[in-house]
């Protein structure tokens, strides 16, 4: 027999808590369909699956609400620093700066109360963007209505991050930056393909435009709003629009883009993580044996129910296997899906024992090889948890765990070929 192990109060209360409600409402309800009638499938996998969609979605919306606040926070703090796992932010950016810095809804209300809108392009001459970039940093009226606009970044793995600082290194100081933002649809929507373009909406709310750098951006602006806009003639020098249409772009990415493979990969990453979790590496049986092993737990402290009803109290044994109102009828199979011949002895009681969890000692490298098990065993084969096999009993594997009357029964087989692999 194996030590009784001992466990502190806070490893039951919460079990014991929750258990209270379903022990006083038991003689009052009849038995469930899949305790009347066991089925093959895991006993953990039938209770935890909502009897109807309304159940589901009430589940889901509890979840829901207990993590959308983190998951928003975690969201946003990743949107501000990362694009498409790449860091954009510049590092001299902090506080308040740094969350406006690609604060996506600050744009779009910068955007909508904008009364100027300059295009530009990286390739235009370096002086005339920083002289721009602080005619707007330096005049509070012109900061709160201009956003000048970018087509995209150079497309490659540091084209964004790299665009990101080109453009801070031309504002005149991290605390004072005039307002840039990457919009290739405002390019497409006001049909701008060269650069400087500048569109302004003066008092009688009608968008004019003056092209090219020799009225300078200020001179632009007075032009228009006396009338003398020209979306024909070119004021001064143009540039080509050096950044590519990140939308066009994105189009054809998406058209060739091989996303059976990127799902298969995710899946395959996915298994890898949880089967790193997951596992007790238990050597494999070298002889055959049976025993019993007693799985009670030793409370440490006195339990009592929410009406102060003493529950368990300290030093007392509680069994898992007699201590609910009904007869504990899982049983569990532990083993190495590595070692041909414990599949070959799992496939053998699987085909007698009952309402059975079958779980992996250590789980196949990949998830190819995960659906390869179970297809042999026509059963879900699910990850052993570390510490597990204390709770059970058990330091070798294969293993067939049994609950009779208040104790498992424990099955050990002997390797049947000699030489195998162990």
């Amino acid at each position: 027999m194996i030590p009784t192990p001992v466990v502190d109060q806070q490893q039951v209360t919460a079990i014991v808590q929750r258990s209270d409600s379903i022990m006083q409402n038991a003689g009052k309800q009849t038995a469930p369909a899949w305790l009347r009638v066991p089925k093959k499938a895991a006993a953990e996998t039938e209770m935890a699956v909502p009897k109807s969609d309304v159940q589901a979605n009430n589940i889901l919306q509890r979840y829901a609400q207990q993590y959308a606040p983190q998951s928003a926070s975690a969201a946003q703090q990743w949107l501000r620093t990362r694009v498409n796992g790449v860091p954009v932010v510049p590092p001299n950016l902090h506080g308040k700066a740094l969350q406006e810095y690609v604060d996506h809804t600050l744009m779009a209300k910068e955007e909508n109360a904008a009364k100027t809108l300059v295009f530009i392009s990286m390739d235009m001459p370096k002086a005339i963007l920083r002289k721009w970039f602080a005619e707007v940093a330096d005049n509070r009226h012109l900061f709160e209505t201009t956003v000048f606009v970018l087509r995209g970044w150079p497309d490659n793995p540091e084209g964004l991050p790299e665009t990101v600082s080109k453009i801070n290194r031309l504002m005149p100081s991290a605390k004072k930056a005039a307002n840039v933002e990457i919009n290739p649809i405002l390019f497409t929507d006001h049909k701008v393909n060269i650069v400087p373009v500048i569109i302004h909406q003066p008092g009688n709310g009608a968008w004019s435009v003056i092209v090219g750098d020799g009225d300078g951006l200020q001179g632009a602006i007075r032009a228009i709003n006396q009338g003398k806009d020209s979306p024909t003639k070119i004021h001064g020098h143009t540039w080509k629009v050096a950044e590519p249409n990140m939308i066009s772009i994105f189009e054809q990415k998406i058209k060739t883009f091989n996303w059976k493979k990127t799902v298969e990969q995710a899946k395959e990453r996915g298994w890898e993580n949880m089967s790193t979790r997951l596992g007790d590496a238990l050597p494999d049986s070298l002889h055959g044996k049976s025993y019993t092993y007693n799985p009670s737990i030793i409370a440490t402290a006195t339990i009592r129910m929410p009406n102060g009803k003493v529950l368990v109290r300290k030093g007392q044994e509680i069994n898992p296997l007699t201590a609910f109102p009904f007869p504990w009828t899982q049983s569990y199979i532990v083993f190495n899906p590595a070692q041909a011949w414990q599949v070959a002895q799992v496939q053998a009681w699987e085909s007698t024992v009952p309402n059975v969890v079958i779980m992996a000692s250590e789980l196949p490298k990949t998830l190819q090889g995960e659906d390869r098990l179970v297809t042999a065993l026509q059963h879900p084969v699910y990850g052993f948890y570390p510490h597990l096999a204390h709770r059970l009993g058990i330091n070798r594997v294969p293993a067939l765990i049994q609950p009779d009357h208040d104790v498992l029964s424990i099955t050990v087989p002997k390797e049947p070929l000699p030489g195998a692999k162990r």
